[in-house]
């Protein structure tokens, strides 16, 4: 085995044998390759690269908001109470606003439950809080907005509903009554 360098090659020169046949006599012969590589064959260069990403506030509802029920009751001489829960996820620190709007059969004043013909209504009111003191709507008529702040994670807020008793002066008939909010988010 040899090794040497000429201007930054190489070579090595290897005894390979080999069986040669000649006229039915055997000879041997030797046969000495040399083999021929450059250095960069086991040098190892490197690179590198950016991985990047850029987030923006973002906000949305996820899960569906329950129901708001107020159960099954027979005057309203007195206040019911009922909630419901709205989720929203929105990226961590950013600032958003939930909004209520007037639903389907307000008066302009007031949101009301309506019966199916929609001729007899049950009034009713939604609150940000369990004290029901801050009226939540969407800024105007119906009350302010519900300001927070995103955590990066699903957040679950309680809507507080009540029907009161100075907003139905008199027991509509007996039915079912129902009414439809819309609630958004913006950032």
């Amino acid at each position: 085995y040899e090794m040497s360098m000429v201007t930054g090659v190489q070579t090595c020169a290897l005894p390979i044998y080999l069986e040669m046949t000649i006229q039915r006599n055997y000879l041997y012969g030797l046969l000495v390759a040399t083999l021929t590589w450059s250095g960069s064959l086991f040098a190892q260069t490197s690179d590198t690269f950016d991985v990047t990403i850029t987030i923006e506030d973002s906000c949305e509802l996820t899960t569906p908001a329950t129901d708001m029920g107020f159960g099954t009751v027979q005057l309203l001489n007195t206040n019911y109470t009922a909630t419901s829960t709205v989720s929203v996820t929105c990226t961590d620190d950013a600032a958003y606003d939930l909004e209520l709007d007037q639903g389907g059969n307000d008066d302009g004043t007031t949101r009301r439950m309506a019966d199916a013909g929609v001729a007899n209504f049950v009034s009713y009111r939604l609150y940000s809080d369990a004290g029901h003191s801050t009226l939540w709507g969407d800024g105007t008529t119906f009350g302010s907005v519900n300001a927070g702040t995103g955590t990066g994670i699903e957040q679950d807020i309680t809507v507080y509903g009540r029907v009161e008793s100075g907003d139905n002066a008199t027991t509509p008939p007996a039915g079912a009554y129902s009414d439809t909010v819309t609630v958004s988010v913006t950032f």
